[in-house]
């Protein structure tokens, strides 16, 4: 059986305006030709990104990177990101569990 694959990145505008509406993924998909799944993954996605993007994460370019990268700024940004996020996450766990 052959995958359907489906660019929904020009769909994201409509699909959110959707769900804001009350909709669920399944209606939002069915009138756009997607399955619910995709609907749901692409969600999924786009809101870890924002979270992301809110915690200081700047994503780097797709593709190889240049032997002479530029990017070491960016690299150390995002490290410092995800090691507080890291960070966070223990700390709620510590005070969840009761150590704290």
């Amino acid at each position: 059986m052959s995958r359907q694959y489906t660019k929904i990145e020009p769909y994201a505008e409509e699909i959110f305006r959707r769900k804001g509406d009350g909709e669920t993924y399944r209606e939002i998909g069915r009138s756009l030709g997607l399955s619910k799944e995709q609907v749901k993954g692409f969600v999924k996605r786009q809101h870890r990104k924002a979270r992301q993007l809110a915690n200081g994460y700047i994503p780097l370019p797709k593709g190889r990177p240049r032997k002479d990268s530029q990017n070491t700024d960016i690299q150390k940004d995002n490290e410092i990101a995800k090691l507080k996020m890291q960070v966070e996450l223990l700390r709620n766990f510590q005070y969840e569990a009761g150590r704290k």
